[in-house]
C-alpha cells in the first residue's frame, strides 16, 4: 500500500512506557527482598569497558546472548537471535545470506560497530556489517552493547556495540549435528576441543545450505538459495604464570542467488579474520596491570555475477583491514580500575572499480577509569581518533550510577559518538552518474539516557529512557558542478526512545518481556526513519516438561515506511510471529531438537518488495561429549 506519512510526533505510547515502568521499579524496589540477588552466578563481559567486569558493576545497558541461549533458541542465523533484544529493529531483502540491516536504538545500520572476538568486520566500502554469513553453530556468545561507546571503539559506535566470540570447547570436548528443513534445508558441524599443556585449541566446522525462496516481488519467480561453509579456530596457551598467548582465524565461505534489478543475480562471499594476541600481568608497586597485545586483519571479498556475467567478469569489493591494538587495564585498588590504549587501523579497498583514494590508516588513543565510592559508581572515557583524509574526532562518555537499595541501581549517562564517511561517499569514482565527495565529514551524535536496573528472587527488571540526536547524516541527495549525484551531509536526526525488559521466574517456567517505543526522525521533515519500526514487543517462554525443553517466542513490529527513489513512501503493516522450538534428551549425550519458525504463517516485509521467509519447520540430532 502506498501512503504518504503522518508527520505527527506523538509521544503517548512513550509516556504510557515511562510511567508504567517507573511504577513497577518503586513497586518492586520497595516490596522485594534485598538479598535475593547474592545467589546470582557472575556473568563478565569485556565489551562496554574493554576489560574484563561483571555486568552488574557497570553502567552501560548491556545485553549477553550466551550459548545456552543459542542451544535453547535454535537459531538459524544470527539475526534470529538478535530479533528479541529489546532496541534493536532488523529490515532484510529476503532470507538467508541476503542483504540485511541492523537498526540500534532507532540509528542507522552503519552506525553500530559489529566486532568479531574484537576484530572489526564492516565492509570499508559500504561501511555497514551484513553478519548473514556467520553460523550460530561456531558462537560461544554475544555481548551487546546500547548507546554510544566510541570513547571506548572508535568510529561507528553510535548506536551501540554487538561483539560476536568464537565458540570455545573444554580438553576433549567435541559434538556433532545434523539439521533437516523446509525448503530443502541441510546442515552439519562438528567441533573438538585440544589439549596441549597449560593451552587449548577449539576447531569448529560448519556446512549449511538451502534452495531458499523468492526473495524478491518481481517478474523472477524463482527461488533465491544459498550455501555456506565456515572454519573456526580459537586457541590460548599459558606460556608462565603471567603470560598467555592467544589466537584465532576464521574463514566463511558462500554464494548467494538473489534478485536484482541490475543484471547480476548471484554472489560469492569470502569473510576471512585472523587474530594474534599476548596477556602480561605485571604489577608496579600496589598497582595490578593487565596488557594485552593484539594483531590481526579482516578481509571481506564479494563478488556479483550470474545472469549473463561469469565470475571472472563480475563485479568485485575487497575490503582488507589490518589491526594493531594494545591496552592496559590497571587496577589501582579494589574500588578503581583505569583503562589505557591505542590501536591502528589500516583500510585497503580493492575491485573492480577504481578509485580515487583506496588506503588510509586510521589512528586511535583512549583512556577509561570506573571508580566506586560508598553507593556511587562513576565513569569516564576519551578518545582521539584521527581518521586520514578527513577532519579528527574527539569524544566522550562519562556515568554516574547511584545504589538505591542491594537490588537496585539507577544510572545516569551522556556520550558522544561519529562515523568517518566511507571509501563510497569519498572516493566513489565516477560510474552511471554517481561519484564520491572529498568534502565530507564524520556524522557526529550527542546522547542521554537514564538506567534501573532490580534484581531480585525471581524478577529481574531493566527499564532506560534515552535521547540521541545526530548531526551531519550522509545523503546521496546532492549534484556536482557536472549534476552528477554525490552525497552530503545534509540530515539531522532526533531519536527518543524507552525501553522495559522484565523476567521472571514462575508460573511453569521462566519468562522474558521486552517491550519498547522508539521515535527515530528526520529533524527538518519529522518523519520516521526507513525500515524502521516504532513499536516493538516480544515475549519468550522456558519450561521443562518431563525432560524434555521447551521454547516459545513471540515478536510483534508495528509499522514501517519505505522510501523509495522519487520520492515515493510506501507504508508497510505491523507484523506478529511466533517461533516455537523442542529439544529431547535421548541419551545423556545425544538429543533431538526441533524447531517451527513464524508458526501461523504470517505474511509480512521489513523491505518493500521484498518477501520474508513463510512458515518452515526443523529437526536436527546432537551429539555431545
Amino acid at each position: 500500500m502506498k501512503t504518504k506519512q503522518n508527520k505527527t510526533f506523538s509521544k503517548t505510547t512513550l509516556s504510557l512506557i515511562i510511567t508504567s515502568s517507573l511504577a513497577t521499579a518503586m513497586s518492586f524496589t520497595a516490596q522485594a527482598n534485598t538479598t535475593a540477588a547474592e545467589s546470582d552466578l557472575e556473568t563478565i563481559t569485556v565489551t562496554a569497558n574493554r576489560g574484563a567486569a561483571n555486568i552488574g558493576d557497570s553502567l552501560a545497558t548491556q545485553v549477553v546472548i550466551t550459548r545456552a541461549d543459542i542451544e535453547r533458541i535454535q537459531p538459524k542465523s544470527v539475526l534470529d537471535m538478535l530479533a528479541t533484544v529489546s532496541g534493536l529493529d532488523i529490515s532484510t531483502n529476503g532470507g538467508r545470506g541476503q542483504n540485511s540491516s541492523v537498526y540500534m536504538r532507532g540509528a542507522n545500520a552503519g552506525h553500530t560497530l559489529v566486532l568479531l572476538n574484537g576484530v572489526r568486520i564492516s565492509s570499508a566500502s559500504l561501511g555497514s556489517t551484513n553478519i548473514q554469513s556467520i553460523a550460530p553453530e561456531l558462537v560461544e556468545r554475544i555481548e551487546i552493547v546500547k548507546g554510544p561507546r566510541a570513547a571506548l571503539w572508535g568510529s561507528d559506535a553510535i548506536g551501540g556495540v554487538i561483539q560476536i566470540f568464537t565458540r570455545k570447547l573444554e580438553s576433549g570436548e567435541h559434538f556433532a549435528s545434523v539439521n533437516f528443513g523446509s525448503e530443502g534445508y541441510q546442515m552439519l558441524n562438528a567441533g573438538v576441543g585440544i589439549k596441549h599443556g597449560d593451552g587449548f585449541t577449539s576447531i569448529s566446522i560448519n556446512h549449511e545450505e538451502s534452495d531458499g525462496f523468492d526473495a524478491k516481488d518481481d517478474a523472477e519467480n524463482d527461488d533465491d538459495g544459498y550455501s555456506f561453509d565456515s572454519l573456526a579456530i580459537n586457541g590460548q596457551q599459558q606460556v608462565s604464570d603471567v603470560l598467555a598467548i592467544n589466537w584465532l582465524a576464521q574463514i566463511d565461505q558462500g554464494d548467494t542467488e538473489y534478485d536484482s534489478s541490475f543484471g547480476a543475480n548471484e554472489s560469492e562471499v569470502n569473510n576471512h579474520v585472523w587474530q594474534l594476541g599476548a596477556t602480561y600481568q605485571w604489577q608496579l608497586a600496589n598497582i595490578k596491570n593487565n596488557t594485552q597485545f593484539s594483531i590481526g586483519q579482516n578481509r571481506t571479498s564479494d563478488i556479483a555475477y550470474g545472469n549473463g556475467t561469469s565470475k571472472s567478469e563480475g563485479n568485485q569489493f575487497d575490503t582488507r583491514r589490518n589491526q594493531y591494538s594494545v591496552i592496559n587495564n590497571s587496577e589501582v585498588n579494589a574500588n578503581f580500575q583505569v583503562n589505557f590504549g591505542a590501536e591502528l587501523y589500516q583500510e585497503e579497498l580493492k575491485g573492480s572499480s577504481t578509485y580515487t583514494e583506496s588506503e588510509r590508516d586510521i589512528t586511535g588513543v583512549f583512556a577509561h577509569g570506573i571508580y566506586q565510592f560508598e553507593k556511587f559508581t562513576y565513569e569516564l572515557a576519551t578518545r582521539y581518533d584521527d581518521v586520514e583524509g578527513i577532519d579528527s574526532e574527539t569524544t566522550f562518555n562519562t556515568s554516574i550510577g547511584y545504589q538505591i537499595t542491594d537490588s537496585t541501581k539507577i544510572s545516569f549517562s551522556t556520550g558522544t559518538g561519529f562515523k568517518a564517511p566511507t571509501f563510497n561517499d569519498l572516493y566513489y569514482p565516477l560510474s552511471w552518474g554517481y561519484i564520491g565527495n572529498e568534502d565530507l565529514v564524520s556524522e557526529t551524535s550527542q546522547s542521554y539516557e537514564f538506567n534501573v536496573k532490580s534484581n531480585f528472587d525471581n524478577v529481574s527488571l531493566a527499564f532506560n529512557i534515552y535521547k540521541t540526536d545526530i548531526e551531519n547524516l550522509i545523503d546521496w541527495a546532492g549534484s556536482d558542478k557536472d549534476g552528477n549525484v554525490t552525497p552530503i551531509n545534509v540530515d539531522d536526526v532526533e531519536i527518543f526512545g524507552a525501553e522495559l525488559g522484565v523476567n521472571y521466574q514462575g508460573f511453569g517456567g521462566s519468562h522474558q518481556f521486552n517491550l519498547s517505543r522508539i521515535e527515530a526522525e528526520n529533524s527538518a521533515t519529522g518523519n520516521q526513519l526507513g525500515r524502521r519500526a516504532k513499536d516493538h514487543f516480544s515475549y519468550q517462554f522456558d519450561t521443562k516438561i518431563e525432560k524434555a525443553d521447551i521454547y516459545a517466542e513471540l515478536q510483534y513490529k508495528g509499522e514501517r515506511y519505505d522510501y523509495l527513489w522519487g520520492g515515493e513512501v510506501v507504508k508497510l503493516a505491523s507484523y506478529s510471529l511466533v517461533n516455537v522450538g523442542a529439544s529431547y534428551p535421548l541419551t545423556n549425550k545425544f538429543k533431538v531438537q526441533v524447531k517451527i519458525n513464524n508458526a501461523l504463517d504470517e505474511n509480512y516485509q521489513t523491505t518493500d518488495g521484498y518477501f520474508t521467509q513463510e512458515r518452515v519447520a526443523y529437526i536436527g540430532f546432537t551429539y555431545q561429549n
